[in-house]
């Protein structure tokens, strides 16, 4: 079908995608700033509890998929980029220690511990046989896991007593643990689902009462479209959506790289927006491109959550051309291609191909802007920009 596709007809199709792309290509921005971090605070003040100790974390179903032949060389990795979690999968409903044998082997924990890594289980659940599913989490603390995460998803849409249920058997089972002096004092108790639970009709009230904190699954690659360009709008509204809810537990953000679609800059923007239990799923091996080590070697693992400024840290990704606004001008220290100036509805207001030393911008409203950046190379970027 491409290849009969003719050359005026490409142009065409490439033109109408790279006006979709520069549309779109817009953060969403507050409409007052008063603070550098002002659209940071906001968000934290949708969500009070959430540490800023950096726990960020990796996801992982079989260890055969990440094709690390031990658990020791999977741990050796993960801590030299910085990784500070694991999440081992360790159920499917009901216990089965053929398939994951990690469920009853104090080794595996241990053995990222050892490199300075929590290691917390999670398991897959439905339905129906409660109190033996929850056994995951029983013998997940008898083993030194630190946490556990239900994974609960379509099974559980506009179903309160079921999840009730479920949860409840979860909640026995860590008290089991605790009479026992099997779990750690600091073991938590996450829920994990929809990263659009008003959609799905999510009891996210009910699951609430029984667990420590959500983990929202934002997979904006997944999502595409407006939501892989707007990613911290895109957190905030999963966040607003689980406390319309009921949730009153911290919400943290899972980000999907799967597809191996989304940027390290644009990883870094998720994490250094949803917070510092942010976690990535899944570990790269059989069911993603090797080539997505490329993109977690860049990915800023050590992100300090509380004390550094975002909008500093976000303005300083991308490539290193010197291109800035003064009062009445930009200012382009080296060539570039061009540079598509919008608003922060998305709406390009200005056009400048091969610009200029100096870019005349007084006839601009007073605002907020977004320069889109495109350099000799075909590299592009965004920059910030605020029209006095």
């Amino acid at each position: 079908m491409v290849n009969s596709m003719s050359s005026s007809m490409r142009r065409f199709v490439l033109f109408v995608l790279f006006a979709i792309v520069i549309k779109l290509n817009v953060y969403a921005q507050p409409k007052e700033q008063h603070h550098s971090n002002q659209h940071l605070v906001e968000h934290k003040q949708l969500n009070e509890d959430v540490t800023c100790d950096n726990k960020l974390g990796a996801w992982i179903w079989y260890l055969r998929l990440t094709k690390f032949k031990t658990y020791a060389d999977l741990a050796d990795t993960l801590a030299s980029l910085g990784i500070k979690r694991i999440y081992i999968k360790l159920a499917d409903g009901k216990i089965d220690s053929a398939k994951w044998p990690e469920i009853n082997d104090p080794s595996v924990p241990k053995v990222f511990e050892e490199r300075g890594i929590e290691a917390w289980g999670w398991s897959y659940n439905y339905t129906g046989n409660e109190t033996q599913q929850a056994k995951a989490l029983y013998y997940a603390a008898k083993a030194g896991y630190k946490g556990f995460v239900v994974d609960v998803e379509v099974q559980f849409n506009r179903k309160p007593a079921a999840a009730s249920k479920l949860f409840y058997a979860f909640d026995k089972a860590r008290d089991k643990a605790t009479a026992e002096n099997n779990i750690d004092p600091n073991f938590k108790l996450y829920c994990t689902t929809w990263g659009n639970p008003k959609t799905h009709g999510f009891p996210i009230a009910t699951i609430n009462q029984y667990v420590d904190g959500f983990m929202s699954q934002t997979y904006v690659e997944n999502w595409g479209n407006e939501h892989l360009f707007n990613i911290e709008g895109s957190i905030e509204t999963a966040t607003k959506e689980y406390k319309a809810l009921g949730a009153t537990k911290p919400i943290h953000h899972i980000v999907s790289t799967e597809k191996g679609i989304m940027t390290s800059d644009e990883i870094n923007r998720f994490i250094s927006y949803a917070g510092a239990e942010t976690s990535v799923w899944p570990v790269p091996g059989v069911n993603t491109s090797l080539l997505l080590w490329h993109t977690w070697n860049k990915v800023d693992w050590d992100y300090d959550h509380c004390n550094t400024n975002r909008d500093e840290y976000v303005a300083n990704m991308g490539p290193k051309v010197k291109v800035y606004a003064k009062k009445n001008e930009i200012v382009v220290e080296e060539p570039v291609s061009a540079i598509h100036i919008m608003n922060t509805k998305g709406d390009v207001v200005a056009e400048i191909l091969n610009p200029a030393t100096n870019i005349d911008i007084s006839s601009l409203l007073r605002g907020k802007y977004v320069m889109n950046v495109i350099t000799n190379t075909g590299n592009t970027f965004l920059k910030y920009m605020y029209k006095r």
